[in-house]
């Protein structure tokens, strides 16, 4: 390790390493074998640009794989001791888990599973070698594919279909979406009328109701009014006829106690006349010339009557047609 100085003992000498590498006329992606040259070992991350090409799928469809590879040294010793080209052993490792990888899919299916070439999983004897020969790979980028012209212009020609579509089905959508929010726009705005137009109906019966409840208080009212009125005019009246109800009692008591006094006092004077010997059927018949019945009392005394007892009997008679 450095920097130091260095002078190499009888039996030491400086390694010269040739890995593969980029020509002096091709790309970056492009190596040859023992084609870099260097005395001083680089032990910093590095990393290289490699494509698989010609790798077939299992439809036999052509392609290249562009990936980009970052290792980094762990241990030299292993390195010096168990390969002479690290460059050339991870090309060749990456191309085999590649090729491995496309043989099982068709094109269809290798263009939904590309995202599984930035996984290490998928590069597993890449992994396997850099580690046997003292090297560590800590990524792999998927950098794309290029297939042939025909199958690639095909491809671009299915992309731009698909791309239309898609725009289309996308606008379609949109299209939808905007259909759908005013349907349920309007959906709300019919929701809301009906339930304003319910919260009014509500209102002017509970209004109606109120009012029907004060019309018929009110009706009670005037009915308890009336009935008061009806009431106190019956009583009053009934007051009216039972006094003057009392008072005619009390004028046929009165009648009926004059009468009694009258009945009283003919009865007492008949008995006088009866005692005096006077003939009370013939007084009664003289006071009533044509009666509806005729009544003769016979008591068997008129004929005993003297003299003075009829000068009696005639004062008596005239006292009674006086007082009748």
């Amino acid at each position: 390790m450095g920097p130091a100085r260095f002078i190499p003992a009888a039996d030491e000498w400086i390694h010269t390493f040739e890995w593969s590498g980029i020509p002096a006329n091709g790309s970056k992606t492009t190596y040859q074998p023992k084609a870099l040259h260097f005395t001083n070992l680089r032990v910093i991350p590095s990393s290289a640009y490699h494509n698989v090409g010609e790798v077939r799928t299992n439809d036999d469809t052509l392609i290249t794989v562009k990936l980009m590879l970052f290792y980094n040294l762990k241990n030299i010793e292993k390195m010096l001791d168990a390969t002479n080209d690290p460059i050339g052993d991870f090309i060749n490792a990456a191309s085999a888990d590649v090729i491995a990888f496309c043989a099982t899919l068709n094109y269809e299916t290798f263009l939904n599973e590309t995202h599984k070439l930035n996984e290490l999983t998928t590069f597993r004897q890449l992994c396997t070698r850099a580690e046997h020969i003292g090297y560590e790979i800590t990524k792999v980028v998927f950098r794309g594919f290029q297939a042939g012209d025909k199958l690639q212009a095909m491809h671009d020609g299915a992309i731009q279909e698909r791309t239309r579509l898609r725009l289309l089905e996308q606008t379609e959508e949109q299209a939808q979406r905007q259909a759908d929010m005013k349907l349920a726009a309007e959906t709300r705005r019919a929701a809301q009328q009906a339930e304003l137009e319910t919260s009014q109906a509500k209102q002017q019966a509970d209004l109606s109701m109120v009012s029907m409840r004060a019309k018929i208080a009110e009706d009670r009212l005037v009915d308890e009014a009336a009935a008061e009125k009806l009431a106190k005019k019956c009583e009053a009246e009934m007051t009216v006829m039972r006094a003057q109800g009392e008072a005619e009692l009390e004028v046929e008591a009165k009648k009926l106690e004059l009468e009694k006094q009258r009945n009283a006092e003919m009865l007492s004077m008949m008995r006088e006349m009866k005692n005096l010997g006077v003939d009370v059927t013939k007084v009664l018949v003289a006071q009533h010339e044509q009666p509806d019945k005729v009544i003769k009392l016979d008591t068997g005394g008129a004929a005993a009557t003297g003299g003075g007892g009829g000068d009696h009997a005639k004062g008596l008679m005239s006292a009674l047609r006086l007082h009748i």
